[in-house]
């Protein structure tokens, strides 16, 4: 079996082929798939011994599809991710998969699997599984399974006296029963995988327990009344325990080239929304059951090429497992900063730019907030204006945020958590930045956690937060 790198690099190489009636160069494929020339050569060789291509030696454009191995194009419909039903997140994608991979007269679909309910079985999180569509199973077989008609899961089905057991491959699991009367319809069954390269390979894992003495905690930046700061990446952070968070609000990097001291915000926009869907996921695993995610983000851009952003980040957080309730309008006013307009007066080719930005609301398991102290603290008027959808209010200048080249003003993150928490709860921001929402967290008697990469916005945060609260910190 191919890795999920390999299968790319040869999909690609079938749809160039096809277009032009020749192989790209192997130093075209390095510039395409921003890697060294002798990572294409390994995974060339990979798929030539695999029958994949073939290859001639000392030959610019020497690679060509085997015609021995026959593909085939199946649907990728989309991410298999616990509350997420797949005909809710279905892709307009296809892979290519040899025919032999294929039973005769079946119809095969393809789903990439976010999680790690599967890891006993090799399945992890970022591999691709193909699945035969059918509406039975036997013991032990690996399932796609639609619960209540609207929560998808991927487990190993049991049918077993007076219950169905559908039984997670993860020692840390537990298994879901059904009993009569519940729901439950089989999607299909696993046929095979395409293993992810960059997932770690499940081999003599420890339990939880056996594992925690291992693991090297961050030591808080910064740490006063119910406020920590970690310098520290979000993707690789263990200070935070999981399922601790009820409400996260941030503003990530844009990806308009913004000169961040510690971040490259010039990614190719494939790139950018990979790293969107690596954080994004992480923020999912921190939140608690009813932990809520303001995210706020541009509606689209038009720096190297028109990007429907905000479209493309809502649709990878529904696919991680985060549900929709609401998209927030931040009429910002900073259309003075417009500096291109397309075709100047003529309908050749003008841009069209909105000088707004969204604030997506969305949650994980229910809506309903039952836990916390369910202590409000919003005014009458400020929940009549704020359940608005339309908020008006200004930016934040980068001299009053201490320089920080992307600051967002406090109000956003109050309106956010006086709206969204109850007093008491606590309050993430995995790109603290200019620290606007520990601010606004320590105001409103909330827990307050930022992770930044970067010491100097650390720093930043620190300063900010004694000059907006002294009275309050000393």
């Amino acid at each position: 079996m191919i890795t999920k790198k390999q299968k790319e690099l040869l999909d690609f190489l079938i749809t160039y082929s096809k277009k032009r009636g020749y192989s790209p160069s192997i130093p075209e494929l390095a510039k395409y798939f921003k890697r060294a020339v002798g990572t294409i050569h390994e995974h060339l060789q990979k798929l030539q011994e695999g029958g994949y291509l073939q290859k001639e030696e000392n030959k610019r454009r020497s690679i060509q599809i085997s015609e021995t191995e026959k593909l085939v194009q199946i649907p990728l419909l989309g991410t298999i991710a616990a509350g997420q039903p797949i005909e809710a997140i279905q892709e307009k994608e296809t892979i290519a998969v040899p025919k032999n991979m294929i039973p005769n007269a079946s119809k095969v679909y393809a789903l990439r699997v976010v999680g790690n309910s599967m890891i006993d079985e090799n399945i992890n999180d970022g591999d691709i599984i193909l699945v035969k569509q059918q509406e039975t199973a036997e013991n032990g077989q690996k399932i796609v399974a639609l619960i209540d008609n609207h929560e998808v899961t991927l487990k190993k089905f049991y049918k077993e006296r007076g219950h169905i057991r559908l039984q997670p491959a993860n020692k840390n699991m537990e298994p879901l029963i059904f009993r009569s009367g519940r729901d439950i319809s089989i999607q299909g069954i696993v046929l095979n995988v395409i293993q992810d390269i960059g997932a770690t390979v499940h081999e003599n894992i420890l339990s939880i327990e056996e594992a925690k003495p291992l693991v090297k905690k961050s030591i808080p930046h910064f740490e006063a009344d119910n406020l920590l700061i970690y310098k520290d990446d979000i993707l690789k952070i263990s200070a935070i325990p999981a399922g601790s968070i009820d409400l996260i609000v941030t503003s990530p990097p844009y990806n308009v080239d913004i000169h961040y001291n510690s971040h490259a915000d010039d990614l190719s926009y494939e790139d950018y929304l990979e790293f969107t869907r690596r954080w994004i996921k992480k923020c999912f695993d921190l939140a608690k059951n009813e932990g809520r995610f303001l995210l706020n983000i541009p509606l689209d851009k038009n720096k190297g090429g028109q990007k429907s952003v905000g479209a493309d980040i809502t649709k990878i957080a529904k696919d991680v497992g985060w549900k929709y309730h609401s998209t927030i309008i931040w009429n910002e006013g900073n259309i003075s900063r417009r500096t291109a307009w397309g075709s100047w007066k003529s309908a050749s080719a003008p841009y069209v730019i909105a000088p707004v930005e969204l604030i997506l609301v969305l949650y994980k398991g229910s809506w309903k907030k039952t836990g916390g102290s369910r202590k409000n603290d919003i005014t009458k008027q400020e929940f009549i204006d704020w359940t608005n959808g339309v908020w008006t209010f200004n930016g934040q200048s980068k001299k009053g945020a201490g320089g920080h080249p992307a600051p967002f003003p406090i109000e956003l993150p109050r309106r956010c958590i006086k709206l969204f928490s109850f007093v008491g709860d606590t309050v993430l921001d995995p790109f603290l930045g200019s620290g606007s929402t520990l601010i606004a967290s320590y105001l409103y008697g909330r827990k307050g956690i930022g992770v930044d990469i970067d010491k100097k916005y650390c720093d930043i945060a620190v300063e900010r937060l004694w000059g907006e609260t002294r009275r309050r910190l000393s």
